[in-house]
């Protein structure tokens, strides 16, 4: 019996140790995550974080430019043919607002990024590239109706009559 109470003190004293032991490991990094892919993985989200932010500030500045051009358009009179110039004004109002919509989705997405845990699920990345893509595509109808609301009002004037001077009767 004491060769039986000697070994189960051995196993005791040999658990004791083992447990000190793994008191002071430090528990292995899961795979994937090690600080300096973490720092990285953060670093180019800011990164495309920023890009997005600089995109919609162009984008706001571009949409400012195009409805300060609309206000214009809207105070000039008309020279010729309203029908054209209204028209194209019309077309352009409707591409401004549509940039004004594009804008807010894409803020909409930039925050969603901002606020991602981790990185960012592949379905707000997809839907931020979307975002991008609609607003570009807004910000080039916005600079077609642009010229076209030139086109309008510069052929209006070159379709009017020249005045007469004193000279010629």
């Amino acid at each position: 019996m004491s060769n039986l109470e000697e070994l189960q003190g051995r196993i005791l004293a040999a658990m004791d140790r083992i447990g000190s032991g793994l008191e002071g490991l430090v528990p292995a990094p899961a795979p994937g995550e090690s600080p300096e892919e973490l720092k990285q993985l953060l670093e180019d989200e800011r990164t495309a974080n920023a890009q997005l932010e600089e995109r919609v500030k162009a984008l706001h500045r571009r949409q400012e430019a195009l409805e300060a051009e609309l206000v214009e358009a809207r105070a000039a009179p008309a020279a010729g043919p309203r029908e054209d110039v209204t028209r194209a004004m019309a077309d352009m109002e409707e591409a401004v607002s549509r940039l004004r919509a594009v804008n807010t989705r894409l803020r909409e997405n930039n925050r969603l990024l901002r606020e991602a845990k981790g990185g960012a699920d592949s379905d707000v990345l997809n839907e931020s590239m979307a975002a991008e893509l609609d607003a570009l595509r807004a910000d080039h109808a916005a600079a077609g109706a642009e010229a076209e609301t030139i086109l309008a009002a510069l052929g209006a004037l070159v379709d009017e009559p020249a005045p007469a001077t004193e000279g010629e009767a």
